[in-house]
C-alpha cells in the first residue's frame, strides 16, 4: 500500500515541476517592473507569487523525491537535479522570509527595492539551473543543442564502425556489432537523452536491469527476449520498436541481434567464440559492402505520389527514401511477412522510383516472383531465407538493372547459373547456404569475373583455446 502511495504521488512530479517555474519568474517580473512608477501597483502582486511560487516548490520536490524511488533514471544527472531542486525550494522559502523583513533593516525605499531584486538573482540562477538538469534528465544532457548537429553531415552514422572491422572472427560482437547498431536505431528513445518505459540501452549494466516492465534480454531463444520480440512485431503494431516514424533496423541487423541474445555471456565475447560465427561473419560481410551510393541512380526521378505512399503504409509497407533529398525509393517487407498478391501489385505505383526491395524471411512465391520481375527499375534485391526456387529465379532474368542479389538461404541450385548470367550490370551475388555446387559456382565466376560471389565459407583464426586440453592433476603430484 505504501509502495501505491509513493508512485502515487511521485507522479504529480511532472505537473508540480513547471508551477514554481513560472510563478518564481513572474514573481520576479513583478519586483523588477514595480520599481518603475507607471508599474508599482504590481509590488503588491510580488508576495502572493513568491508565496506560491515557494509552496509549489517545496511540493515538487518532495514529489520528485518520491518519483524517484521508482527508478530508471540517470542516477548522476537525477543526484544534480534532486540537489538543485531542493536547494531552490529552501531558497524560495528564505528569500519570501528575508522580503517580508527588509522593511525593518533598510529604512531607505529605493535602496530596499534594490535588495529585493538581488535577493531574487540566486533564485533565479538556482531555478533555472534545476531545470536545466530535470530537462537533461528527460531528454538528455545535450538536449538543447542536439537538434543543430542531428541531420548534420559531420555526425558520422555509428554503423559506419561495422564497415570498419578489419579481422570480423577476432571482433567483439556488441561493442563492434551491436552497440554500432542500438546508437543507429535506439538511443533516441533508450540512451542519457530519453529514457521511454525506463529503459536505457547505452550503456552494459542498464541494459540487463531493462526497464519499467522488467528485462528485456531472458535466457533462451532470442524469441523469449522482450528486445528481440518488440523488432519482429508488424511495423503497424503499437509495440513495434522502433517506432514506425522512425528509421527501422534491417532485416540483417535484426539477425545479428538474434544471435547476439540467444548466446551469454553477451558483452566480451569475440565473434569467434559463438555457435552461429559463420552466419554472423556472413552478415557482417554483407553489411560491409551495401550500401553502395553508386547503386543510386544518377538521374533524377520525379517524386512518388503522396496518395500511393499513403495507401502503402495503410498496408504495412514503409517506402523509405535511399538518400537524402532523393526520390528513390526502398521498401523493406522484413515487419509484414505475409505478403498478398495486393501488397505486391502496390509496389507499381512506386516503379519508376522503387530501386532497393527488402523480401527476407518473407513468404513470397515462385508465383509472385513474376510481378516482382516487372518492376525494371531494381538495382538491389533481397530474397535471403525466403521459399523461392530456380522456377520463381528465372522470372527475374528480365531486371536489367539490378546490381545485388542476396539468395542466402534458399533452394537455388545450378540451374538458375543462366538467370545470373543475364544479369548484365549484377556487381554481387550472395549464395551461402545454397544448392549450387562449387562447379556451378566456378562455372559462373569464370564467365563473370567482375561479379563479387559470396558463398560464406570464411576460414576462422585458430585461437588459443581451441585446442586447450584439461587434465586432472593427481593429488600425488
Amino acid at each position: 500500500m505504501m509502495d501505491f502511495i509513493t508512485a502515487f504521488f511521485g507522479r504529480f512530479h511532472p505537473l508540480l515541476v513547471h508551477l514554481p517555474i513560472g510563478i518564481l519568474f513572474l514573481a520576479f517580473l513583478f519586483e523588477c517592473l514595480s520599481v518603475r512608477e507607471r508599474y508599482k501597483m504590481l509590488k503588491i502582486a510580488v508576495r502572493p507569487a513568491l508565496f506560491w511560487g515557494t509552496l509549489f516548490a517545496v511540493a515538487s520536490a518532495i514529489s520528485g523525491y518520491l518519483l524517484r524511488q521508482e527508478g530508471g533514471y540517470d542516477e548522476s544527472i537525477a543526484n544534480l537535479h534532486q540537489n538543485f531542486g531542493i536547494a531552490t525550494a529552501v531558497l524560495s522559502l528564505v528569500v519570501y522570509v528575508l522580503r517580508r523583513r527588509l522593511k525593518f533593516w533598510i529604512i531607505n525605499p529605493m535602496k530596499r527595492k534594490q535588495v529585493r531584486i538581488m535577493l531574487f538573482i540566486p533564485l533565479i540562477l538556482l531555478l533555472s539551473i534545476t531545470g536545466h538538469w530535470g530537462g537533461s534528465l528527460t531528454h538528455g544532457e545535450d538536449y538543447l543543442f542536439s537538434a543543430a548537429y542531428a541531420n548534420s553531415d559531420e555526425t558520422p552514422d555509428p554503423t559506419l564502425k561495422i564497415k570498419a572491422i578489419a579481422n570480423i572472427p577476432d571482433a567483439i560482437l556488441y561493442r563492434d556489432v551491436i552497440q554500432p547498431i542500438l546508437e543507429a536505431r535506439c538511443y533516441d528513445c533508450h540512451s542519457s537523452r530519453k529514457q521511454k518505459g525506463e529503459l536505457r540501452l547505452d550503456k552494459e549494466d542498464l541494459i540487463e536491469r531493462g526497464g519499467k516492465h522488467g528485462v528485456v534480454i531472458s535466457d533462451g531463444p532470442a524469441d523469449s527476449s522482450t528486445l528481440y520480440k518488440k523488432l519482429m512485431l508488424p511495423l503497424e503494431d503499437k509495440h513495434h520498436m522502433p517506432p514506425n516514424e522512425k528509421p527501422q533496423l534491417s532485416s540483417s541487423e535484426i539477425a545479428l541481434i538474434k544471435y547476439w541474445i540467444e548466446e551469454k555471456p553477451l558483452f566480451t565475447r569475440p565473434i569467434s567464440d559463438f555457435e552461429n560465427r559463420e552466419k554472423i561473419t556472413t552478415i557482417i560481410k554483407f553489411l560491409q559492402e551495401v550500401p553502395q551510393q553508386s547503386w543510386i541512380p544518377l538521374e533524377s526521378v520525379a517524386a512518388p505520389d503522396e496518395k500511393s505512399l499513403r495507401k502503402m503504409n495503410a498496408s504495412g509497407l514503409k517506402p523509405m527514401p535511399l538518400a537524402e533529398g532523393s526520390n528513390y525509393l526502398m521498401v523493406n517487407f522484413t515487419n509484414s511477412q505475409k505478403i498478398s498478391d495486393e501488397q505486391i501489385k502496390t509496389l507499381f505505383e512506386i516503379k519508376d522510383q522503387l530501386i532497393w526491395l527488402n523480401l527476407s524471411y518473407t513468404s513470397i512465391t515462385d508465383q509472385q516472383m513474376e510481378i516482382i520481375s516487372k518492376l525494371s527499375n531494381l538495382r538491389v534485391l533481397y530474397l535471403n531465407y525466403t521459399q523461392i526456387t530456380d522456377s520463381g529465379l528465372s522470372h527475374l532474368s528480365a531486371l536489367s538493372e539490378l546490381r545485388l542479389l542476396n539468395l542466402v538461404g534458399i533452394r537455388v541450385t545450378d540451374s538458375s547459373i543462366p538467370t545470373f548470367l543475364k544479369f548484365e550490370k549484377l556487381t554481387n551475388l550472395f549464395l551461402y547456404q545454397t544448392l549450387l555446387t562449387k562447379e556451378g559456382i566456378l562455372k559462373f565466376t569464370d564467365q563473370r569475373q567482375e561479379v563479387e560471389v559470396d558463398t560464406g565459407n570464411y576460414i576462422l583464426k585458430n585461437l588459443p583455446t581451441d585446442t586447450i586440453v584439461y587434465k586432472k592433476i593427481s593429488k600425488n603430484n
